[in-house]
């Protein structure tokens, strides 16, 4: 993945150097690379990402000093990603999609599905978490999830995906933030809330700079939105209201 994202990023530099050739040599090359792998690191998305988004402004916004959570989607490039996530992801999109709009929260935040497991429905990490969504067992069983030892709807997808997005939206209305609730989702809502509770802060660009999040979190929110925007085509709206955000949908 990260050979493949560092041939894209070649290919973007070339392309506004003018060396087309060279740009489609690399992106050749970065397409061969995705074809070939069957592997799916999460942390390392997350690094490559979060390190494009910063590379991406400091290019656009010289000038500026750009935070890690800062994000200014540019959808010429496109993030590599292992065949076989993108052949999950188009499997279950349509689906999932539907949820997300009964359930009226963006339909972008399938970045955070991609981000946390590839859309493997039996991802296991070190810590716990089970599925496409990465529930601990306390919180899937908080929206209604059955985790046991005949059963763990962790890996059903519709029924985690559902309990994903109720999870989502009660993030939303609890910090009436997108970014932030994003990093709920990631660090726990109850350390945002203490963050906001200590500071006043209300803002994840400012949290970052301040350094209130955990480097993980810092990364995780911009990742899950260049997952959406790079891979899909489609930026997450921070200020819309999970009703307005699939408004026309």
């Amino acid at each position: 993945v990260l050979a493949a994202a560092k041939l894209v990023n070649e290919s973007a530099a070339a392309r506004k150097q003018g060396d087309r050739t060279r740009a489609k040599e690399a992106l050749r090359e970065a397409e061969k690379i995705a074809a070939e792998t069957d592997e799916f690191d999460r942390s390392a998305l997350i690094d490559e990402l979060a390190r494009i988004v910063a590379s991406e402004q400091a290019a656009l916004n010289p000038k500026k000093d750009q935070g890690i959570g800062q994000f200014s989607p540019d959808r010429s490039i496109k993030m590599a990603v292992p065949t076989s996530v993108v052949a999950r992801m188009n499997t279950y999109r349509d689906a999932f999609t539907r949820i997300l709009e009964e359930e009226r929260v963006p339909v972008g935040l399938l970045g955070v599905a991609l981000v946390e497991s590839g859309f493997n429905p039996y991802a296991l990490s070190p810590k716990g978490a089970r599925g496409i969504w990465q529930f601990m067992p306390a919180t899937a069983e908080r929206y209604g999830l059955t985790v046991s030892q005949s059963g763990d709807h962790r890996t059903h997808p519709e029924h985690s995906t559902r309990a994903a997005a109720r999870y989502l939206r009660d993030l939303y209305a609890m910090f009436g933030d997108w970014k932030l609730a994003i990093a709920g989702y990631n660090a726990g809502e109850g350390r945002v809330q203490r963050i906001i509770k200590k500071t006043g802060i209300r803002d994840f660009e400012e949290m970052s700079r301040r350094g209130l999040l955990p480097l993980e979190t810092r990364k995780y929110v911009p990742a899950v939105l260049a997952a959406w925007s790079r891979v899909v085509g489609q930026s997450l709206p921070n200020s819309a209201s999970p009703v307005k955000a699939n408004a026309g949908k």
